[in-house]
């Protein structure tokens, strides 16, 4: 029986990702000042980069109705849908309302609704994983208890280049944002494995930024096999940095099997800002 895989936006996709995982996207809505833009594979992502950057206000998103996540839900007898952190979207709650919803029309359905705990590349990495078992024939059951069992010690790293989107949504300061951007600044960012964000460090430019960022990958899978993990890299119009931090990476982590690039989508372009790479292992 067909399996079908839903992610919200926030899954960073390029047209190759999307036809060979074979996944479906519910799309949130990004709004800057009185700009309306719907994270879909149309989005002009420049376009919505320069709105950001002439807007004083932080860019707001709102997450896909239950209705929608409903409808696509009722498409197949079997489904997994991934969400970003719900911590930090309504994203995750919307489509367990639509699971709801869909197995009230259709109790035969089975859907399995996985937080996340993360964004991003995070959530490319486990749509990979679901795709993997989904092809190797496992019963909906296992997979569901191998992708939570995948999710739980997963680590998300990333890099701020600009950090002005901080500024605005008020995570940190005016003051702190000028003396950020004065002294070169470049926050290393985590997720604190529960779902919310949190700054490990701040280093100083951008091209140790990016040498600390293969220290603490190298460091955390440093007790794995050889060539066991494969990571995906999200990176926000900065694809000869990433391209490089793609090479230092292999280069540098034995346990890393492949590292996967894809550039961000319109809810991760919010996060990232322009220049920001995002890690997931």
């Amino acid at each position: 029986m067909e399996i079908q895989i839903i992610a919200d936006s926030c899954c960073d996709l390029t047209p190759t990702l999307r036809r060979v995982l074979r996944v479906r996207t519910a799309s949130l809505t990004i709004r800057v000042d009185d700009g309306e833009f719907i994270d879909d594979e149309n989005l002009d992502i420049p376009a919505l980069m320069a709105a950001m950057k002439q807007s004083a206000n932080a860019p707001t998103t709102a997450c896909p109705a239950p209705e929608a996540y409903a409808a696509m839900m009722a498409q197949a007898p079997m489904t997994f849908v991934v969400t970003l952190s719900s911590r930090l979207s309504g994203s995750y709650n919307a489509a367990c309302v639509g699971r709801d919803m869909a197995l009230e029309a259709d109790p035969s359905l089975k859907i399995c609704v996985l937080d996340s705990e993360s964004a991003s590349a995070n959530e490319t990495r486990i749509v990979m994983m679901l795709r993997d078992l989904i092809d190797a024939g496992l019963a909906f059951e296992e997979i569901e208890q191998r992708a939570r069992a995948f999710i739980a010690p997963m680590r998300t790293r990333f890099v701020l280049e600009d950090l002005s989107h901080l500024v605005k949504n008020g995570r940190i300061s005016k003051m702190a944002g000028f003396v950020g951007t004065v002294l070169n600044l470049r926050p290393l960012m985590a997720d604190n494995g529960h779902g919310e964000i949190v700054c490990l460090e701040k280093i100083r430019g951008t091209a140790n930024a990016m040498k600390k960022l293969v220290e603490h990958v190298a460091a955390e899978t440093a007790d794995a096999a050889r060539a066991s993990i494969v990571l995906v890299l999200s990176y926000c119009n900065c694809a000869p940095r990433a391209l490089e931090l793609q090479k230092n990476l292999l280069a540098s982590c034995a346990a890393l099997k492949d590292v996967i690039m894809v550039p961000t989508g319109g809810i991760s372009t919010v996060y990232a800002d322009d220049g920001g790479v995002v890690l997931a292992f």
